[in-house]
C-alpha cells in the first residue's frame, strides 16, 4: 500500500528506506557497527559518495543536511537530531514501516515543500546569472 501511494505521489526513491539502501555502495561500516546502511537508511539518509575520498557522505532525503566524518559507533538518528532538529523526519522519529498514513502523508508533504524551494532558489540562481549576463552586454555596448 506505501508505495502505492507513494508512486502516485511521485515522490523520488529517496523516499523509500529500501532505494536509500541501495545507494550505500562503499559504505565503510559493517552490519556490526550501529553505524551501518540500515540504520542510515532508516534514519532518513541516502549515500552522495562520489568516491573512496567521501564513502561516509550522506544527505537526509527529506530535510537535505548533508553529513560526513560518520564513526562506526555513530547513532544516526541521534546525528541526525543533533544536526537538523527541525527535520520533519527526525521529529516523527519513526522508521518507515512504523509511520502511520498521516505521517507518511505529512512527510510527503513536506518533502513537496521542500522540493519546491529547491527548485525556486535554482530558478533564482539562474535568473541571477543571465541578468549579470545582460548587465555585461549593455555596459560593451556602452
Amino acid at each position: 500500500m506505501l508505495e502505492k501511494i507513494v508512486t502516485k505521489m511521485e515522490i523520488p526513491n529517496y523516499f523509500l528506506v529500501e532505494e536509500r539502501i541501495k545507494t550505500f555502495k562503499n559504505w565503510p561500516f559493517s552490519d556490526k557497527n550501529k553505524c551501518n546502511v540500515r540504520n542510515m537508511a532508516e534514519a532518513g539518509f541516502y549515500s552522495v559518495a562520489t568516491c573512496k575520498d567521501d564513502a561516509d557522505a550522506a544527505k537526509c532525503f527529506l530535510c537535505g543536511k548533508e553529513l560526513d566524518g560518520w564513526e562506526a559507533s555513530d547513532d544516526p538518528w541521534a546525528e541526525h537530531k543533533s544536526h537538523a532538529a527541525k527535520c520533519a523526519f527526525v521529529q516523527i522519529g519513526k522508521k518507515e514501516d512504523d509511520l502511520l498514513l498521516s505521517e507518511m502523508l505529512s512527510i510527503a508533504k513536506q518533502y513537496k515543500i521542500n522540493e519546491a524551494k529547491r527548485i525556486a532558489e535554482v530558478a533564482k540562481e539562474q535568473i541571477d546569472e543571465k541578468a549579470k549576463l545582460v548587465k555585461r552586454r549593455c555596459l560593451i555596448r556602452k
